[in-house]
Protein backbone atom coordinates (compact mmCIF):
# COMPACT_ATOMS: atom_id res chain seq x y z
CA UNK A 1 0.00 0.00 0.00
CA UNK A 2 1.34 3.45 -0.86
CA UNK A 3 2.18 5.69 2.10
CA UNK A 4 0.48 9.10 2.08
CA UNK A 5 3.43 11.46 2.00
CA UNK A 6 1.57 14.74 2.24
CA UNK A 7 -1.53 16.26 3.82
CA UNK A 8 -3.41 16.10 0.50
CA UNK A 9 -2.41 12.46 0.04
CA UNK A 10 -3.79 11.70 3.52
CA UNK A 11 -7.05 13.39 2.66
CA UNK A 12 -7.38 11.55 -0.65
CA UNK A 13 -6.64 8.23 1.03
CA UNK A 14 -9.26 8.80 3.71
CA UNK A 15 -11.86 9.92 1.19
CA UNK A 16 -11.19 6.87 -0.94
CA UNK A 17 -11.72 4.65 2.09
CA UNK A 18 -14.95 6.46 2.90
CA UNK A 19 -16.20 6.04 -0.65
CA UNK A 20 -15.35 2.35 -0.60
CA UNK A 21 -17.25 1.79 2.66
CA UNK A 22 -20.30 3.71 1.48
CA UNK A 23 -20.62 1.47 -1.55
CA UNK A 24 -22.30 -1.32 0.37
CA UNK A 25 -24.99 -3.42 -1.32
CA UNK A 26 -28.53 -2.32 -0.54
CA UNK A 27 -30.21 -4.64 1.92
CA UNK A 28 -27.33 -7.10 1.90
CA UNK A 29 -26.69 -9.18 4.99
CA UNK A 30 -24.21 -7.82 7.49
CA UNK A 31 -24.27 -4.05 7.10
CA UNK A 32 -22.03 -2.28 9.56
CA UNK A 33 -24.65 0.27 10.73
CA UNK A 34 -22.32 3.14 9.93
CA UNK A 35 -19.41 2.03 12.15
CA UNK A 36 -16.78 1.72 9.44
CA UNK A 37 -18.15 4.49 7.25
CA UNK A 38 -18.26 6.94 10.12
CA UNK A 39 -14.63 6.17 10.92
CA UNK A 40 -13.61 6.72 7.32
CA UNK A 41 -15.45 10.00 7.01
CA UNK A 42 -14.07 11.15 10.37
CA UNK A 43 -10.58 10.34 9.11
CA UNK A 44 -11.18 12.49 6.06
CA UNK A 45 -12.49 15.31 8.24
CA UNK A 46 -9.48 15.06 10.57
CA UNK A 47 -7.03 15.12 7.66
CA UNK A 48 -8.54 18.29 6.24
CA UNK A 49 -9.24 20.25 9.43
CA UNK A 50 -7.15 18.77 12.30
CA UNK A 51 -9.67 19.13 14.41
CA UNK A 52 -32.61 14.11 21.49
CA UNK A 53 -66.19 10.21 34.62
CA UNK A 54 -66.15 7.27 35.49
CA UNK A 55 -65.72 4.72 33.00
CA UNK A 56 -68.00 1.91 33.71
CA UNK A 57 -71.09 4.07 33.39
CA UNK A 58 -69.94 5.31 30.00
CA UNK A 59 -72.43 8.15 30.22
CA UNK A 60 -70.76 11.54 30.05
CA UNK A 61 -71.46 15.06 29.08
CA UNK A 62 -69.97 14.71 25.64
CA UNK A 63 -72.02 11.71 24.61
CA UNK A 64 -69.18 9.30 23.99
CA UNK A 65 -71.58 6.71 25.38
CA UNK A 66 -72.80 6.05 21.87
CA UNK A 67 -69.34 5.15 20.74
CA UNK A 68 -68.47 2.77 23.53
CA UNK A 69 -71.70 1.32 24.91
CA UNK A 70 -73.68 0.55 21.79
CA UNK A 71 -73.36 -2.65 19.83
CA UNK A 72 -71.36 -1.68 16.78
CA UNK A 73 -73.79 -0.31 14.28
CA UNK A 74 -71.29 -0.84 11.50
CA UNK A 75 -70.62 -4.20 12.75
CA UNK A 76 -30.08 2.84 27.09
CA UNK A 77 -27.20 3.99 25.39
CA UNK A 78 -25.75 2.76 22.12
CA UNK A 79 -22.35 3.03 20.51
CA UNK A 80 -22.93 1.90 16.96
CA UNK A 81 -24.06 4.99 15.08
CA UNK A 82 -22.15 7.98 13.78
CA UNK A 83 -22.39 11.61 14.75
CA UNK A 84 -24.90 13.94 13.07
CA UNK A 85 -22.23 15.18 10.63
CA UNK A 86 -21.11 11.74 9.53
CA UNK A 87 -20.97 12.78 5.89
CA UNK A 88 -23.16 12.75 2.80
CA UNK A 89 -25.95 10.25 2.23
CA UNK A 90 -24.74 6.88 0.97
CA UNK A 91 -25.07 5.56 -2.52
CA UNK A 92 -26.29 1.98 -2.69
CA UNK A 93 -26.25 -0.65 -5.37
CA UNK A 94 -29.55 -2.16 -6.42
CA UNK A 95 -29.52 -5.55 -4.67
CA UNK A 96 -33.13 -6.84 -4.64
CA UNK A 97 -34.35 -6.45 -1.08
CA UNK A 98 -36.36 -9.65 -0.94
CA UNK A 99 -33.36 -11.75 -1.98
CA UNK A 100 -32.01 -11.46 1.57
CA UNK A 101 -33.63 -13.83 4.07
CA UNK A 102 -33.08 -15.18 7.55
CA UNK A 103 -34.36 -17.92 9.83
CA UNK A 104 -36.28 -17.87 13.09
CA UNK A 105 -34.08 -16.78 15.96
CA UNK A 106 -31.44 -15.08 13.80
CA UNK A 107 -31.36 -11.30 13.55
CA UNK A 108 -29.69 -10.49 10.23
CA UNK A 109 -28.29 -7.00 9.85
CA UNK A 110 -29.09 -5.12 6.65
CA UNK A 111 -27.35 -2.21 4.97
CA UNK A 112 -29.40 0.69 6.23
CA UNK A 113 -28.38 2.99 3.38
CA UNK A 114 -31.20 1.63 1.21
CA UNK A 115 -33.96 2.80 3.56
CA UNK A 116 -34.85 6.46 3.12
CA UNK A 117 -37.89 8.62 3.77
CA UNK A 118 -38.99 11.95 2.33
CA UNK A 119 -41.62 14.46 3.34
CA UNK A 120 -44.65 13.95 1.12
CA UNK A 121 -45.45 17.67 1.27
CA UNK A 122 -44.49 20.76 3.24
CA UNK A 123 -45.00 20.41 6.98
CA UNK A 124 -45.39 24.18 7.17
CA UNK A 125 -48.34 23.92 4.80
CA UNK A 126 -49.75 21.16 6.99
CA UNK A 127 -49.45 23.34 10.08
CA UNK A 128 -51.14 26.16 8.20
CA UNK A 129 -54.08 23.88 7.32
CA UNK A 130 -54.41 22.84 10.96
CA UNK A 131 -54.30 26.47 12.07
CA UNK A 132 -56.95 27.36 9.51
CA UNK A 133 -59.19 24.65 10.96
CA UNK A 134 -58.69 26.00 14.48
CA UNK A 135 -59.51 29.51 13.27
CA UNK A 136 -62.60 28.30 11.43
CA UNK A 137 -63.94 26.51 14.49
CA UNK A 138 -63.29 29.52 16.69
CA UNK A 139 -64.80 32.04 14.29
CA UNK A 140 -67.96 29.95 13.95
CA UNK A 141 -68.27 29.59 17.72
CA UNK A 142 -68.07 25.83 17.30
CA UNK A 143 -64.91 25.12 19.26
CA UNK A 144 -61.28 26.10 18.94
CA UNK A 145 -57.73 25.50 20.08
CA UNK A 146 -57.02 23.58 23.28
CA UNK A 147 -53.72 22.57 24.86
CA UNK A 148 -52.74 19.10 25.98
CA UNK A 149 -52.65 20.41 29.53
CA UNK A 150 -56.27 21.53 29.19
CA UNK A 151 -57.30 18.10 27.93
CA UNK A 152 -55.47 16.42 30.81
CA UNK A 153 -57.66 18.52 33.07
CA UNK A 154 -60.78 17.06 31.41
CA UNK A 155 -60.17 13.32 31.70
CA UNK A 156 -63.58 11.70 32.03
CA UNK A 157 -63.01 7.94 32.28
CA UNK A 158 -61.53 5.82 35.02
CA UNK A 159 -59.69 2.60 34.36
CA UNK A 160 -59.27 -0.33 36.69
CA UNK A 161 -56.17 -0.87 38.79
CA UNK A 162 -54.11 -4.00 38.32
CA UNK A 163 -53.89 -6.73 35.71
CA UNK A 164 -55.90 -9.82 34.90
CA UNK A 165 -54.92 -13.00 36.71
CA UNK A 166 -53.97 -14.49 33.34
CA UNK A 167 -51.43 -11.74 32.70
CA UNK A 168 -50.09 -11.80 36.25
CA UNK A 169 -49.49 -15.53 35.93
CA UNK A 170 -47.99 -15.26 32.46
CA UNK A 171 -45.55 -12.54 33.57
CA UNK A 172 -44.76 -14.03 36.98
CA UNK A 173 -41.22 -13.15 38.02
CA UNK A 174 -41.03 -10.20 35.60
CA UNK A 175 -42.44 -7.55 38.01
CA UNK A 176 -45.36 -6.49 35.78
CA UNK A 177 -47.37 -3.33 36.46
CA UNK A 178 -50.27 -1.79 34.61
CA UNK A 179 -54.00 -1.26 34.44
CA UNK A 180 -57.16 -2.21 32.59
CA UNK A 181 -59.62 -0.03 30.73
CA UNK A 182 -63.12 0.46 32.07
CA UNK A 183 -65.46 -2.43 31.33
CA UNK A 184 -66.97 -0.78 28.26
CA UNK A 185 -63.65 -0.04 26.58
CA UNK A 186 -62.31 -3.43 27.60
CA UNK A 187 -65.20 -5.20 25.89
CA UNK A 188 -65.97 -3.04 22.84
CA UNK A 189 -65.48 -5.11 19.70
CA UNK A 190 -65.31 -2.39 17.06
CA UNK A 191 -62.43 -0.36 18.54
CA UNK A 192 -59.11 -2.25 18.88
CA UNK A 193 -56.08 -0.85 20.77
CA UNK A 194 -52.78 -0.99 18.88
CA UNK A 195 -50.02 1.58 19.47
CA UNK A 196 -48.61 2.88 22.73
CA UNK A 197 -46.27 5.75 23.61
CA UNK A 198 -45.86 8.31 26.34
CA UNK A 199 -44.14 11.23 27.97
CA UNK A 200 -43.64 11.77 31.68
CA UNK A 201 -46.62 10.37 33.57
CA UNK A 202 -48.90 10.26 30.51
CA UNK A 203 -49.55 7.49 28.04
CA UNK A 204 -51.15 7.61 24.61
CA UNK A 205 -52.76 4.49 23.16
CA UNK A 206 -54.09 4.31 19.59
CA UNK A 207 -57.21 2.37 18.57
CA UNK A 208 -58.55 1.67 15.08
CA UNK A 209 -62.21 1.38 14.10
CA UNK A 210 -62.59 -2.30 13.19
CA UNK A 211 -65.43 -2.48 10.69
CA UNK A 212 -66.21 -3.48 7.12
CA UNK A 213 -68.55 -0.52 6.74
CA UNK A 214 -67.50 2.61 4.84
CA UNK A 215 -66.80 5.29 5.77
CA UNK A 216 -65.19 4.47 9.10
CA UNK A 217 -64.47 6.51 12.20
CA UNK A 218 -60.76 6.10 11.54
CA UNK A 219 -58.49 6.02 14.57
CA UNK A 220 -58.63 7.45 18.05
CA UNK A 221 -56.24 8.05 20.94
CA UNK A 222 -56.60 7.43 24.65
CA UNK A 223 -54.74 10.01 26.73
CA UNK A 224 -54.02 8.33 30.09
CA UNK A 225 -52.72 9.81 33.32
CA UNK A 226 -50.67 7.01 34.92
CA UNK A 227 -49.17 9.08 37.72
CA UNK A 228 -51.24 6.86 40.03
CA UNK A 229 -51.68 3.35 38.62
CA UNK A 230 -54.18 2.64 41.37
CA UNK A 231 -56.43 5.26 39.76
CA UNK A 232 -55.75 5.50 36.01
CA UNK A 233 -57.81 8.23 34.34
CA UNK A 234 -58.15 8.82 30.62
CA UNK A 235 -60.05 10.35 27.73
CA UNK A 236 -60.45 9.51 24.05
CA UNK A 237 -59.53 11.94 21.26
CA UNK A 238 -60.09 11.46 17.52
CA UNK A 239 -57.32 11.68 14.93
CA UNK A 240 -58.42 13.82 11.98
CA UNK A 241 -57.13 15.02 8.64
CA UNK A 242 -57.78 18.71 7.88
CA UNK A 243 -59.32 19.17 4.42
CA UNK A 244 -59.80 22.02 1.98
CA UNK A 245 -63.49 21.14 1.81
CA UNK A 246 -66.74 22.43 3.24
CA UNK A 247 -66.62 19.98 6.12
CA UNK A 248 -63.06 20.98 7.01
CA UNK A 249 -61.80 17.68 8.41
CA UNK A 250 -62.34 13.94 8.18
CA UNK A 251 -61.33 10.73 9.98
CA UNK A 252 -57.90 9.11 9.78
CA UNK A 253 -58.31 6.62 6.95
CA UNK A 254 -56.00 4.99 4.43
CA UNK A 255 -55.67 6.69 1.06
CA UNK A 256 -57.83 3.96 -0.47
CA UNK A 257 -60.37 3.93 2.36
CA UNK A 258 -60.68 1.95 5.55
CA UNK A 259 -59.66 2.97 9.03
CA UNK A 260 -56.00 3.71 9.57
CA UNK A 261 -54.69 0.74 11.58
CA UNK A 262 -52.43 2.99 13.68
CA UNK A 263 -50.40 -0.08 14.66
CA UNK A 264 -47.73 2.00 16.34
CA UNK A 265 -47.33 5.53 17.67
CA UNK A 266 -44.37 7.59 18.91
CA UNK A 267 -44.70 10.81 20.90
CA UNK A 268 -41.80 13.21 20.22
CA UNK A 269 -42.08 16.72 21.63
CA UNK A 270 -45.36 18.12 20.30
CA UNK A 271 -45.58 15.59 17.48
CA UNK A 272 -47.18 12.18 17.28
CA UNK A 273 -45.82 9.79 14.64
CA UNK A 274 -48.37 7.19 13.57
CA UNK A 275 -47.57 4.08 11.52
CA UNK A 276 -49.17 4.24 8.06
CA UNK A 277 -48.73 0.62 7.04
CA UNK A 278 -47.55 0.66 3.41
CA UNK A 279 -46.79 4.36 3.02
CA UNK A 280 -44.70 5.62 5.93
CA UNK A 281 -45.32 7.70 9.03
CA UNK A 282 -48.16 10.16 9.49
CA UNK A 283 -47.45 13.12 11.75
CA UNK A 284 -50.08 14.66 14.03
CA UNK A 285 -49.64 17.81 16.10
CA UNK A 286 -50.49 17.62 19.80
CA UNK A 287 -49.95 21.37 20.15
CA UNK A 288 -52.90 21.98 17.82
CA UNK A 289 -55.67 19.99 19.50
CA UNK A 290 -59.15 21.31 18.76
CA UNK A 291 -62.33 21.11 20.78
CA UNK A 292 -65.55 20.67 18.81
CA UNK A 293 -68.96 21.83 19.93
CA UNK A 294 -71.20 18.84 19.21
CA UNK A 295 -70.88 15.39 20.73
CA UNK A 296 -74.40 13.97 20.54
CA UNK A 297 -74.15 12.22 17.15
CA UNK A 298 -71.55 9.50 16.64
CA UNK A 299 -72.29 9.22 12.92
CA UNK A 300 -71.25 12.77 12.02
CA UNK A 301 -67.85 14.33 11.40
CA UNK A 302 -66.89 17.77 10.18
CA UNK A 303 -68.53 21.17 9.92
CA UNK A 304 -72.05 21.25 8.55
CA UNK A 305 -75.41 22.76 9.40
CA UNK A 306 -74.07 24.98 12.16
CA UNK A 307 -72.44 22.01 13.87
CA UNK A 308 -68.91 20.71 14.44
CA UNK A 309 -68.82 16.95 15.05
CA UNK A 310 -66.15 14.29 15.57
CA UNK A 311 -68.09 11.03 15.89
CA UNK A 312 -69.14 11.94 19.40
CA UNK A 313 -65.68 12.93 20.65
CA UNK A 314 -64.97 16.31 22.21
CA UNK A 315 -61.36 16.69 21.03
CA UNK A 316 -59.56 16.12 17.73
CA UNK A 317 -55.84 15.95 16.87
CA UNK A 318 -54.96 17.17 13.34
CA UNK A 319 -52.48 15.67 10.90
CA UNK A 320 -49.80 18.03 9.55
CA UNK A 321 -47.85 15.77 7.20
CA UNK A 322 -46.44 12.40 6.28
CA UNK A 323 -43.05 10.79 5.69
CA UNK A 324 -43.14 8.29 2.81
CA UNK A 325 -40.78 5.64 1.46
CA UNK A 326 -38.03 7.00 -0.80
CA UNK A 327 -35.33 4.30 -0.67
CA UNK A 328 -34.39 1.28 -2.74
CA UNK A 329 -35.76 -1.06 -0.07
CA UNK A 330 -39.15 0.07 1.12
CA UNK A 331 -39.96 -0.40 4.77
CA UNK A 332 -43.39 -1.48 5.94
CA UNK A 333 -44.68 0.41 8.93
CA UNK A 334 -46.58 -1.90 11.24
CA UNK A 335 -45.34 -0.14 14.39
CA UNK A 336 -43.13 2.74 15.51
CA UNK A 337 -41.40 3.63 18.78
CA UNK A 338 -39.04 6.22 20.18
CA UNK A 339 -35.62 4.58 20.46
CA UNK A 340 -31.94 5.44 20.97
CA UNK A 341 -28.94 4.77 18.74
CA UNK A 342 -25.43 5.97 19.42
CA UNK A 343 -26.69 8.05 22.33
CA UNK A 344 -29.06 9.87 19.97
CA UNK A 345 -32.87 9.73 19.84
CA UNK A 346 -34.38 7.81 16.96
CA UNK A 347 -37.57 6.26 15.65
CA UNK A 348 -37.68 2.50 15.08
CA UNK A 349 -40.29 0.71 12.99
CA UNK A 350 -41.12 -2.97 12.56
CA UNK A 351 -42.75 -4.88 9.73
CA UNK A 352 -45.32 -7.52 10.70
CA UNK A 353 -45.17 -10.84 8.89
CA UNK A 354 -47.31 -13.72 10.06
CA UNK A 355 -45.63 -16.67 8.42
CA UNK A 356 -41.91 -15.92 8.03
CA UNK A 357 -39.10 -14.30 10.00
CA UNK A 358 -38.08 -11.80 7.30
CA UNK A 359 -39.92 -8.78 8.60
CA UNK A 360 -37.67 -5.72 8.60
CA UNK A 361 -36.82 -3.45 11.52
CA UNK A 362 -35.44 -0.01 10.61
CA UNK A 363 -34.43 3.10 12.54
CA UNK A 364 -33.98 6.78 11.65
CA UNK A 365 -32.38 9.50 13.79
CA UNK A 366 -34.41 12.39 15.17
CA UNK A 367 -33.46 16.06 15.09
CA UNK A 368 -35.56 17.70 17.77
CA UNK A 369 -39.17 16.76 17.03
CA UNK A 370 -38.44 15.93 13.39
CA UNK A 371 -36.57 13.24 11.51
CA UNK A 372 -32.96 14.15 10.72
CA UNK A 373 -32.63 15.08 7.07
CA UNK A 374 -29.60 15.06 4.73
CA UNK A 375 -30.47 16.82 1.51
CA UNK A 376 -34.18 16.07 1.13
CA UNK A 377 -34.08 12.60 2.67
CA UNK A 378 -34.14 11.03 6.11
CA UNK A 379 -31.60 8.19 5.90
CA UNK A 380 -31.85 5.11 8.10
CA UNK A 381 -29.08 4.44 10.61
CA UNK A 382 -29.98 0.84 11.42
CA UNK A 383 -31.80 -1.99 9.67
CA UNK A 384 -32.18 -5.74 10.05
CA UNK A 385 -34.36 -8.74 9.37
CA UNK A 386 -36.00 -9.40 12.73
CA UNK A 387 -35.71 -13.18 12.71
CA UNK A 388 -39.13 -13.59 14.38
CA UNK A 389 -42.68 -13.95 13.15
CA UNK A 390 -45.64 -11.73 14.02
CA UNK A 391 -43.61 -8.75 15.22
CA UNK A 392 -46.16 -6.22 16.45
CA UNK A 393 -43.71 -3.70 17.89
CA UNK A 394 -40.03 -2.88 18.28
CA UNK A 395 -37.76 -0.56 20.24
CA UNK A 396 -34.03 -0.17 19.65
CA UNK A 397 -31.77 0.20 22.74
CA UNK A 398 -28.01 0.01 22.26
CA UNK A 399 -27.27 -2.77 19.81
CA UNK A 400 -30.47 -4.62 20.75
CA UNK A 401 -33.80 -4.69 18.97
CA UNK A 402 -36.64 -5.50 21.36
CA UNK A 403 -39.41 -7.33 19.50
CA UNK A 404 -42.98 -7.66 20.74
CA UNK A 405 -44.39 -10.72 18.97
CA UNK A 406 -47.88 -12.16 19.25
CA UNK A 407 -48.92 -15.83 19.10
CA UNK A 408 -45.50 -17.34 19.85
CA UNK A 409 -46.38 -19.77 22.65
CA UNK A 410 -49.72 -20.90 21.32
CA UNK A 411 -51.80 -17.74 21.51
CA UNK A 412 -49.46 -16.00 23.96
CA UNK A 413 -46.78 -13.54 22.98
CA UNK A 414 -43.04 -13.36 23.60
CA UNK A 415 -40.77 -10.37 24.10
CA UNK A 416 -37.44 -10.88 22.33
CA UNK A 417 -34.09 -9.14 22.77
CA UNK A 418 -32.29 -9.63 19.47
CA UNK A 419 -28.72 -8.71 18.57
CA UNK A 420 -26.37 -9.99 15.86
CA UNK A 421 -24.79 -12.15 18.59
CA UNK A 422 -28.01 -13.93 19.50
CA UNK A 423 -31.58 -13.70 20.75
CA UNK A 424 -33.13 -14.17 24.19
CA UNK A 425 -36.77 -13.89 25.22
CA UNK A 426 -39.24 -13.71 28.08
CA UNK A 427 -42.95 -14.43 28.37
CA UNK A 428 -45.22 -11.72 26.99
CA UNK A 429 -48.93 -11.10 27.00
CA UNK A 430 -51.77 -12.47 24.93
CA UNK A 431 -52.56 -9.99 22.18
CA UNK A 432 -49.24 -8.14 22.45
CA UNK A 433 -48.88 -5.07 20.28
CA UNK A 434 -46.62 -1.99 19.96
CA UNK A 435 -43.77 -1.21 22.41
CA UNK A 436 -43.00 1.90 24.45
CA UNK A 437 -39.92 2.38 26.65
CA UNK A 438 -40.74 4.75 29.51
CA UNK A 439 -38.43 7.04 31.54
CA UNK A 440 -38.09 4.31 34.18
CA UNK A 441 -36.70 1.88 31.57
CA UNK A 442 -39.83 -0.26 31.44
CA UNK A 443 -41.32 -1.68 28.25
CA UNK A 444 -45.09 -1.25 27.80
CA UNK A 445 -47.61 -2.83 25.48
CA UNK A 446 -51.39 -2.59 25.14
CA UNK A 447 -53.04 -5.96 24.55
CA UNK A 448 -55.71 -5.82 21.86
CA UNK A 449 -58.31 -8.54 22.38
CA UNK A 450 -61.71 -7.75 23.95
CA UNK A 451 -62.01 -8.46 27.68
CA UNK A 452 -58.27 -9.21 27.88
CA UNK A 453 -56.90 -5.73 27.25
CA UNK A 454 -54.22 -5.30 29.88
CA UNK A 455 -51.98 -2.26 29.48
CA UNK A 456 -48.80 -3.66 30.97
CA UNK A 457 -45.13 -2.86 31.57
CA UNK A 458 -42.12 -4.83 32.79
CA UNK A 459 -38.53 -3.74 33.48
CA UNK A 460 -36.60 -3.93 30.22
CA UNK A 461 -34.96 -7.37 29.95
CA UNK A 462 -31.15 -7.29 29.69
Amino acid sequence: MLRASSRNDQLLTALALAAHVWLLPACGGGGGELDASVGAVDAARDASTDASTPADALVEEDAEVAVDAEVAADAEVAVDAGPPDAGPPPRCTATPCESVTTTVGRLRTLDECAFALRAESSFEEGRARADALLDRLGTAGLGGHRTLTQVLGQLNRTGRAGLTSETRTRLSGLSPVGFRWNTGDDAVDYWYPQGITGQGSSLLVSWYHKTDARPTRGARLSLVDVSDLANPRYRHLLLVDPEDTARGYGPAEYDGGGALHAGGIAWVGDLLYVADTSRGLRVYDLSRIAEVANTDDTTRIGLAGGRADAHGYRYVVPRIGRWVNAGGCNARFSSVAVSEIGGQPALAVAEYRADDANGKVVAWLLDGDDLRVEGDRAWAVGAALAGQTRVQGTARVGDAWYLSSSSQDGSNGRLYRATPAGTTSVNWVYGAEDLYRDPRDRLWTAAEHPNRRDVVAIPRPR
